[in-house]
């Protein structure tokens, strides 16, 4: 087994890529793109799965996968492998060492034919902030003995399947998340705790308040009642 070479792929990328472009070959390997369509799995942020779905991009627009969380990403460019072939994919290491992980398989079949569906995770400390038309995955490819009898032989899907995604469907309660609704259940808790000691406080100084006035009037009242008794005296006198 022999990987094809920059030259080999520049010559042959027609036969690879439905937008061939020498641009895309880095070193031995084609870039593939973010493509159209894209799914990423809702968090304990984001409470109503069920309204969850795939999310259509205009070319350039931004999006973010959450750490903890898994993303479907579609290739903008549609792959075809030659039967006397198979192809090895991974992402670009700039993306990985910020915690994206692949875990959707690292290898394509010999006669595949349609965009490549990447199940990515990001496994990072920080959201992965991507775009469509990003360069984000690599493709190498690998020639067999012979044309192999056993390989696909009908298109892959241009979309996302939806048995894909319900694969996945519901709410991941990441470490990132839980960590993130424990700190905003803390800090409720710490809210509320303020607010009852400010409520004890209020009424500590209500019953001082209440004690004094009871004990002024006491005076006053003891006060009233020796005088009034002095003045009963005088006049039996």
């Amino acid at each position: 087994m022999a990987f094809w070479s920059s030259q080999t792929l520049e010559s042959r990328l027609e036969q690879l890529v439905d937008h061939p472009d020498k641009d895309l070959v880095d070193c031995n390997a084609v870039t593939l793109r973010v493509g159209r369509e894209i799914y990423i799995t809702p968090g304990l942020e984001q409470p109503a799965p069920s309204s969850h779905t795939k999310q259509l991009l205009e070319e350039g627009a931004p999006f973010a996968i959450p750490p903890g969380q898994f993303a479907f990403l579609l290739t903008e460019e549609v792959v075809t492998i030659p039967p006397k072939t198979m192809g090895f994919i991974s992402m670009k290491a700039t993306y990985k060492l910020k915690g994206l992980v692949n875990v959707s398989g690292f290898h394509v079949d010999p006669g595949w034919s349609g965009p490549l569906i990447f199940a990515v995770f990001n496994a990072g400390p920080a959201p992965a902030h991507l775009e469509r038309g990003l360069a984000l995955f690599l493709l190498w490819v690998a020639d067999l003995d012979e044309p192999s009898d056993k390989r696909k032989t009908k298109p892959g899907p241009d979309n996302i399947p939806p048995v894909m995604i319900n694969n996945i469907t519901g709410v991941v309660d990441s470490i990132y998340a839980l960590d993130k609704r424990m700190r905003e259940d803390l800090k409720k808790l710490a809210d509320k705790d303020i607010e009852l000691s400010n409520r004890i406080h209020a009424v500590d100084k209500m019953q001082t308040r209440v004690l004094v006035g009871l004990g002024i009037a006491s005076i006053i009242l003891v006060a009233a009642i020796g005088v009034a008794m002095r003045a009963a005296l005088a006049s039996f006198l």
